[in-house]
C-alpha cells in the first residue's frame, strides 16, 4: 500500500467541528500532508475539487460524528455504496458525543474505519458493545484564534496565532461560551411518552442529578436491569441508544443550574451563545448575552478578553471539553467541574480551578474569592497556558492522528 499523504476534511456541516478540522489540517500541512475540504456551503463546487484531489492509494477521510458517512446522497456512488467505500478509503472518525448517539452508524462501521472517542469511558463503551470497531482515546484540544491569509487549492492555510491578552487588561470577569437549551423544550419531549416510560426516565434523571459523578450509560444500564432483569448486550445497547433524551436533559439541567446559581448570587455571567435570554432565574439582569449564536472564533475571542472562563462538562466523566483547554490557551483561568482525565492532567488551584456539581451553593463564593485575588489568578492562568500550550493544542492531537494514518493496514 502507498503511504497516506492526502487528507479530506469536511467543514460547515457543524461549525465547531469544521473549526476543529481546520486546526488539525494546519498541523498536517506543516508535516507535509496535502489537505482538501468539502464545504457544505459550497457543496457541489468543493465536491468537484475533492474528486480531482482524491488519489485512491494515498488518501484518507478525517471526519467527526459520522458526517459524510450517514448515507448523504451527495456522497453516494451509482452503485449505491458511498464514494468512500467505492474508493476503499481509510476513515478516521472522531466522536465528540457519547457513542450511544451513533448506535446504527457504529453497527455498520467498516473495517477501514478507526473511531476516536473524547472520553475514555466512551472508548470502553464502544469496545464493549461494538467489538469489531477499532477505537482509541483522543481527547479534545483547545481552540486557537485563527486568521486566514487566503485559501490554498486544497485546504485553508492559517497564520500563527497571537499571544494572549495581558491578564490585567481583560474586559470581562467571567464568561461562558455555550448555547442555552430550554428545559421546557426538553420537558415537552418526555410529556409525549407513555406514563410508564415517563416515570422510568424520571427515575434515571433523578439518580444522575443526585449523584452527578455517575456516567449516564452506567445509570441507564442499572435501571434497565432493575426493570427487566438479565438483558442481552445487543438489546441493552439498543435500548440505551433510544434514551439520548436523558443525556441531553441532565447536561442541560446542570448548564442552566450553574448559570442560575451564579446570577442569582449577584455575579455577572457574560454568556456567548444562543437563547440565553430564555433562562429562568431570579436576577436575569446578571446574565449578559451576546445577542445570539456565535461562532468558534468569537468564543475564542471572548475567552481572550476574560479573567475566568466557565465550563460545565457535557457529562464527560473521563475526558475533557475543548472549552477548558481553549481558556488555558488564551491565558484565562479555567473554572470547571472535574473528570478523572482532568484530575490527571491538571492541578486544582495551580493551573485550573475545579468546582463541584454536588455543592453548587459554594460556587458563587469560589468565584468571588478568585476575582478578589487577581495576582494569584493571573499566575494560575499563566501556568495553565504553559501546560496547555505544551500538551493540549490540536497540534498534539494531530500527532496522534498522523500515527494512526501511518498504522493503517498494519
Amino acid at each position: 500500500m502507498a503511504e497516506i499523504r492526502k487528507i479530506i476534511f469536511i467543514k460547515n456541516a457543524v461549525e465547531t467541528l469544521g473549526y476543529f478540522s481546520e486546526q488539525i489540517a494546519r498541523e498536517l500541512e506543516r508535516n507535509g500532508y496535502e489537505t482538501c475540504f468539502i464545504d457544505y456551503e459550497r457543496m457541489y463546487e468543493s465536491m468537484d475539487v475533492m474528486l480531482h484531489f482524491l488519489d485512491r492509494e494515498e488518501t484518507a477521510l478525517v471526519t467527526f460524528n459520522f458526517i459524510g458517512l450517514r448515507g448523504e446522497a451527495v456522497f453516494q456512488a451509482e452503485s449505491g455504496r458511498s464514494i468512500w467505500q467505492e474508493e476503499n478509503l481509510p476513515v478516521l472518525n472522531i466522536l465528540v458525543d457519547h457513542p450511544l448517539y451513533y448506535h446504527s452508524c457504529l453497527k455498520e462501521a467498516g473495517e477501514r474505519m478507526r473511531v476516536f472517542c473524547v472520553d475514555r469511558e466512551h472508548v470502553g463503551y464502544v469496545r464493549r458493545f461494538y467489538p469489531g470497531v477499532k477505537v482509541e482515546f483522543l481527547p479534545l484540544a483547545g481552540n486557537e484564534l485563527l486568521f486566514s491569509h487566503g485559501d490554498g487549492e486544497h485546504g485553508t492555510h492559517r497564520a500563527d496565532v497571537p499571544e494572549p491578552v495581558l491578564y490585567g487588561q481583560r474586559t470581562f470577569d467571567l464568561v461562558f461560551a455555550a448555547n442555552y437549551v430550554s428545559m421546557e423544550m426538553l420537558e415537552e419531549k418526555v410529556k409525549a411518552l407513555d406514563d410508564d416510560y415517563r416515570i422510568f426516565y424520571r427515575r434515571i434523571t433523578e439518580d444522575l442529578i443526585a449523584d452527578p459523578a455517575q456516567s449516564v450509560d452506567a445509570v441507564m444500564e442499572r435501571h434497565i436491569r432493575n426493570e427487566l432483569g438479565a438483558v442481552p448486550e445487543e438489546q441493552l445497547c439498543a435500548a440505551m441508544s433510544g434514551m439520548i433524551w436523558i443525556d441531553l436533559f441532565v447536561r442541560s439541567y446542570f448548564r442552566e443550574k450553574v448559570v442560575q446559581t451564579l446570577a442569582d448570587a449577584g455575579i455577572i455571567v457574560r454568556v456567548f451563545g444562543a437563547d440565553w435570554e430564555k433562562i429562568h432565574c431570579k436576577k436575569p439582569q446578571n446574565v449578559r448575552t451576546s445577542g445570539g449564536k456565535v461562532n468558534s472564533a468569537a468564543c475564542v475571542q471572548a475567552m481572550r478578553d476574560a479573567r475566568i472562563a466557565l465550563n460545565v462538562m457535557p457529562w464527560f466523566k473521563d475526558g475533557a471539553h475543548d472549552r477548558v483547554f481553549t481558556a488555558m490557551l488564551q491565558g484565562t483561568a479555567a473554572l470547571t467541574d472535574d473528570s478523572r482525565y482532568l484530575r490527571e492532567e491538571c492541578r486544582d488551584g495551580e493551573n485550573i480551578c475545579f468546582y463541584s456539581l454536588r455543592a453548587l451553593q459554594q460556587l458563587p463564593d469560589q468565584v468571588v474569592s478568585l476575582l478578589e485575588d487577581p495576582v494569584r489568578m493571573a499566575e494560575l492562568a499563566e501556568r495553565g497556558y504553559r501546560m496547555a500550550e505544551k500538551r493540549h493544542r490540536w497540534k498534539n492531537r494531530a500527532g496522534l492522528l498522523m500515527q494512526a494514518l501511518r498504522d493503517i493496514d498494519k
